[in-house]
Formats: structure tokens, sequence, C-alpha cells
């Protein structure tokens, strides 16, 4: 990937921990979503765990979705808010640093959309950068981490908060993982399944 989001993903492997689990989590998968522009990026590593699935990337960003077809031919792209995607029918949900994106309020509904997306039993992946206590303000811009001539709008989650989310929607948490980045600081990796 030439994008600077993408190089800036190969350099940081260490936050996407639980993507190399994933054909342990669940050995087959038909249909994978890639929820949010650095899920996208992740397209040619799901192909190589899972080289016969269908593999959906969903992001606002229709030129950047262009770029990501070009590293795999394959990928099918959907244009739109990818806090508003509605497909279903999903073994993995991947949603790699994207809530940092949303405001507070539309969390919820955001994991309630991959709560939806997946099938019973379904295994979501969901990283982000943490705050050590609630933050009760919006987004704040701040340098992109992954470019250095690009803002961006950031809110940090409290664990504790976005794990109890998590559990309203439905998701059972099978592990919660830290790691500190020199960009992000304190990133959160969860593996969650959809359960009920």
């Amino acid at each position: 990937m030439r994008s600077p989001l993408g190089m800036w993903i190969y350099d940081n492997a260490e936050l996407f921990r639980y993507i190399g689990e994933f054909p342990c989590l669940r050995e087959e998968a038909a249909r994978i979503l890639l929820s949010g522009s650095v899920s996208a990026c992740l397209a040619p590593v799901m192909r190589t765990m899972y080289p016969d699935a269908e593999i959906v990337a969903v992001d606002s960003d229709g030129a950047f979705l262009a770029e990501c077809r070009e590293e795999d031919p394959a990928l099918v792209t959907v244009q739109c808010p990818f806090s508003s995607y509605e497909g279903s029918g999903f073994d993995i949900a991947v949603s790699a640093l994207a809530i940092e994106r949303l405001e507070a309020r539309e969390l919820a509904s955001y994991l309630f959309s991959l709560y939806d997306a997946l099938v019973k039993g379904g295994s979501l992946f969901l990283s982000f950068p943490a705050s050590d206590r609630v933050d009760v303000s919006g987004r704040k811009e701040v340098d992109s981490w992954y470019s250095m001539e690009e803002k961006v709008l950031m809110k940090r989650y409290a664990i504790s908060d976005t794990v109890k989310a998590a559990n309203v929607v439905g998701f059972d948490i099978r592990a919660i993982e830290q790691d500190i980045n020199a960009d992000l600081g304190q990133v959160v990796s969860l593996h969650a399944a959809k359960g009920r």
C-alpha cells in the first residue's frame, strides 16, 4: 500500500495483534467486513489468510478505497460512512483504529451495526487509542499519527466504557490486550464474539 496510512500500518503491526490469530479463532470465513480506512488497508493480509473469502471494505473515502482495490482487485468496496453500513452475514468484522473517528454518542450504534453484520458466533476485532479515564469532551484535532502533513479529529475512549458498551450490545469479550505506540500512546486490541 503506497499511502502514508498503509505504510504506517506495516510499521506498527503490533497494534493489530489479533489479525494474525483469526485463522485459529475461526478456521473458515466466507465473508469478512473491514470497517474504516485503517481496516481497509488490511485487505491483503486477510486475503492471505482467507483466499476464498468475500472481503468487503467500507469507508467514506472513495479514492482511498480505489487504492485498496488496486492492492486486492477482488476486494468489494462500499463508499459510505463506515459507521452507517448495514450489511449482514459476516464471519469476521475488523474495526481497526476506527472508533476514534466517532463521537461518544455514536459508539453504541456503531457497535450495534457490527453486531448486526456478524453471524452468530462471528468474531469482532476492535482496536482503538485509549484514555486512562472517561473523556466527556468530543473529538479533538490532533496531528495525524500516519502522516506529518495531516490533522485528524480523534476521540480517545476509556477501556472500561468501550468494554461495557460492547457487552451491552451483546458481544462476549474473549481477550483484551494493550500496547504502547510511539505515535498513539496506549492502544487497546479487543477480540469479541457475537453472543445471544
